[in-house]
């Protein structure tokens, strides 16, 4: 995930927590509640409709029974939203990596506590005695060590799984193996190389014949050019979608770019409460299902193998959060109950309103809580009405350009130019210093690109605003060159 991008999991997990423990706060006070369908019908339809959502598809499970399967709004112009829409499901991925790394550890190909390196004896990171260390265990718990900011090269995306594990012998450690939880993407890029070698298929071939088709998950891929009925993607405008196109690298699939459908996500999510295959047989056994649903021991951590983990168990999650998709799945497991959303639209401003509403809703709707009625389809305008007047702002000082030049004529020429060399140096520190000082703090090669696609209105505000006031300033020292100083 880029650099800029892991504000996003970020959001994602505070954001997640939260409606996990407002949720779990509700069970206590609850003896059981309803997921009423018309109920979650009427809110998000609400919610799409005032937050100008492009598309969104869902799915809600209780006991052995799809009870719900809907989709909303469009999945591009012209095209609604079905169960069978394909959508791009971010880290939610990861659950699948994680099930598949499961299976073969039932199968005894894998050994959780054994090193990386005994699988994959090329495998290093920068430090020759933490190369050693890291298992697969810790991978999966986000124990390893590593994080986005000690990778130089966080931003790169390579087109196989070996190119991207191979990458990580640049990578510095900044926690000691197996004491901290560091949410890093490498660690499920790389357990997708582990599936590959001992399995001795490709990521995409084992997903394929082990985990989607097993599962009743038909129309799930890992390519999209498998995927004939895949959403457009969106970002957010000052609060109205603007179409964009997903990027898509190999080496990023095992830990955010798999596709799915609403109806294929009710099927995995009666597989999980259930552990039962379409075919009625076991998805795993017993004890390695517990085993991804525990987080690791002595460690401040919520996340067990591919799941946040919460009230003792009994309520597992994931989001996923990539440039222009979106998805969350939570389960129940007291009552058998789960949902699943999908949407073709993400940015930084819906991480911090629309979604983070929905998800909370509908988590208290699952423990029977009526959730708030609340929208922000007004952000946008705001955003936008701001904006506006800034721009105006510019105008008007760029008109009183010549009365600037009369009004300083007689000001002591030292400090005008003092005011106007900060005028041009101010804008470029901002340019060019922002992406230096994110590279400094967080690791990899941010660039102004990159926070385009996460917030697509702020940042053209900013780099237009940023630009006007370097073209006015640098007028300023033109006009100071050229106008003689009255005595």
């Amino acid at each position: 995930m880029r650099t800029t991008q892991k504000l996003f999991h970020i959001l994602m997990i505070v954001g997640l927590l939260f409606s996990l423990i407002s949720a779990t706060g509700i069970a206590r006070a609850d003896d059981g509640g309803s997921f009423d369908p018309q109920a979650v019908d009427a809110f998000l339809t609400e919610q799409v409709k005032a937050n100008r959502i492009p598309g969104l598809a869902f799915a809600m499970v209780k006991d052995n029974q799809v009870v719900m399967l809907k989709g909303y709004g469009e999945a591009a112009p012209g095209v609604p939203v079905t169960p069978q829409t394909q959508f791009y499901i971010g880290s939610v991925t990861k659950s699948f990596t994680a099930l598949a790394v499961m299976q073969l550890v039932e199968q005894g190909k894998l050994e959780l506590d054994a090193p990386v390196q005994q699988y994959l004896p090329w495998f290093k990171v920068a430090d020759e005695q933490a190369s050693a260390q890291i298992t697969v265990r810790n991978l999966l718990n986000h124990t390893s060590g590593l994080s986005e900011k000690g990778d130089p090269n966080a931003s790169a995306y390579t087109d196989s799984l070996d190119e991207q594990a191979r990458l990580l012998s640049e990578v510095q450690l900044t926690a000691p193996v197996g004491t901290q939880f560091q949410y890093y993407n490498q660690n499920y890029r790389l357990l997708g190389r582990l599936i590959e070698e001992v399995s001795g298929q490709s990521y995409t071939d084992y997903m394929r014949t082990n985990v989607f088709e097993p599962l009743g998950m038909l129309h799930s891929v890992t390519n999209p050019a498998d995927a004939p009925s895949l959403a457009q993607g969106y970002s957010r405008f000052f609060g109205f979608p603007l179409r964009q196109n997903q990027m898509y690298s190999p080496g990023r699939v095992p830990s955010g770019l798999m596709i799915t459908t609403a109806e294929d996500m009710a099927n995995f999510l009666l597989a999980q409460l259930n552990n039962t295959r379409a075919d009625g047989s076991a998805m795993l056994a017993s004890q390695w299902l517990a085993e991804m649903r525990t987080p690791p021991a002595g460690i401040d951590s919520e996340y067990g193998m591919g799941w946040l983990v919460a009230e003792n168990g009994n309520v597992l999650a994931h989001g996923g959060a990539i440039e222009y998709f979106h998805a969350f799945v939570a389960m129940r497991l007291d009552e058998k109950t789960g949902f699943a959303i999908l949407c073709n639209q993400d940015s930084m401003l819906s991480m911090l309103t629309d979604i983070e509403v929905m998800q909370d809703g509908l988590m208290k709707m699952m423990f029977g809580e009526i959730p708030q009625r609340t929208t922000y389809g007004w952000v946008g305008w705001v955003l936008l009405a701001l904006a506006a007047l800034d721009l105006l702002n510019h105008l008007r000082l760029f008109r009183m350009l010549p009365r600037w030049v009369e009004k300083t004529a007689r000001q002591p020429r030292a400090w005008l130019w003092i005011r106007v060399i900060l005028g041009i140096l101010i804008p470029l520190l901002i340019l060019f210093g922002v992406p230096l000082l994110v590279k400094s703090t967080e690791g990899g090669s941010p660039t102004w690109m990159e926070g385009f696609s996460l917030m697509p209105d702020l940042v053209a505000w900013l780099l237009v605003g940023v630009c006007l006031n370097l073209f006015r300033s640098l007028l300023h020292a033109f006009a100071l060159l050229r106008v003689p100083v009255r005595q």
